[in-house]
């Protein structure tokens, strides 16, 4: 590891247990309760809210690395791709199909359905770009806008407590689960981190032309059908537990890249600790902003990332322009 790969991680972790005391210390004074409610609280409330981000927001920082890896494009995300609104619609349906039952059944239930759901969402496409990178992109914001218009729709057949809670699910926000929740996400986003590291050379390899990285010995069509998978099975999980929360996985490996460079052994625990801290700032801001009202943290950061998107748009054009 070089200096520069260690100092990147040096600063991914203080922004994550930076993050992690923002969101614990942030939000309504608790200075007139009891020091029992206050760990009520805190233990209660907070810890698993801050699991929550912390869970998804490395989910997506890490399934943006992958899919822009993947397709060599530095405008792919979930968000972006479509996985996200496929995944949204998949998790929705199997609310409407299950109806209110044990949370211990529907969670991974809709995890299952969200997760089909994108794949087939980034299949389809894929097929339909015939392997044009800008064709899979706007397909993607088209798929992304059509699948979140279809889940309103389907909201109209649930009842007035699970249309609110698809409202919300849509406009993205950390919610207030049970511990084990966030534990399976983080579990998830462990393992397939774990897997992005061991096979960091070969994904190394992919930023290669195709020809090149075959004839230094990289599958390149199997190492890159088994990383979108791992990108849509993450963000088929945040999606499942925070909704639609645009553009972590855009921002994240452009600053993960500018930290450290382009060795993912490198990047993948990184993209993980900068996506972990990023939604981890915007839910406390969120809960400063109005401690006891529930604000879409989706809403933040795509505040954030529209002007950014934009930017790197125009960037990308510049650069096909010169080469040109």
């Amino acid at each position: 590891m070089t200096r520069r790969e260690a100092v990147a991680l040096s600063i991914g972790l203080l922004a994550l247990i930076a993050g992690i005391a923002c969101a614990l210390l942030l939000g309504a004074d608790l200075g007139g309760l009891s020091e029992a409610s206050r760990a009520r609280i805190i233990f209660g409330l907070r810890v698993p809210e801050a699991l929550a981000a912390a869970g998804a927001g490395a989910a997506l920082g890490l399934s943006g690395l992958l899919f822009q890896l993947s397709l060599r494009n530095n405008l792919a995300d979930p968000y972006v791709m479509g996985v996200a609104g496929g995944s949204a619609f998949g998790s929705v349906s199997a609310l409407l199909i299950l109806g209110d039952g044990a949370a211990a059944v529907i969670l991974p239930a809709r995890a299952l359905c969200a997760f089909v759901s994108g794949m087939a969402t980034l299949s389809i496409l894929r097929r339909a770009a015939r392997g044009r990178v800008v064709a899979l992109l706007l397909g993607g914001v088209i798929a992304n806008t059509a699948f979140a218009a279809a889940a309103r729709v389907l909201a109209a057949l649930l009842s007035p407590g699970q249309i609110a809670q698809v409202t919300v699910f849509l406009l993205g926000y950390v919610p207030t689960p049970p511990v084990w929740e966030p534990s399976l996400l983080l579990a998830c986003v462990a393992i397939l981190g774990a897997w992005a590291v061991y096979k960091s050379r070969t994904l190394d390899l992919l930023l290669l032309a195709d020809d090149e990285a075959l004839a230094l010995g990289a599958d390149v069509d199997r190492v890159r059908s088994r990383a979108m998978a791992a990108g849509t099975l993450l963000a088929a999980a945040a999606v499942t537990l925070c909704g639609m929360i645009g553009f972590i996985g855009l921002l994240i490996p452009h600053a993960a890249r500018a930290l450290s460079g382009h060795r993912h052994r490198t990047l993948v625990p990184l993209s993980c600790l900068l996506g972990a801290a990023l939604l981890l700032f915007a839910h406390s801001g969120a809960k400063a902003l109005a401690p006891w009202v529930l604000l879409p943290v989706g809403a933040y950061t795509s505040l954030l990332g529209a002007p950014a998107f934009l930017w790197l748009m125009v960037r990308a054009n510049k650069a096909s322009m010169t080469v040109e």
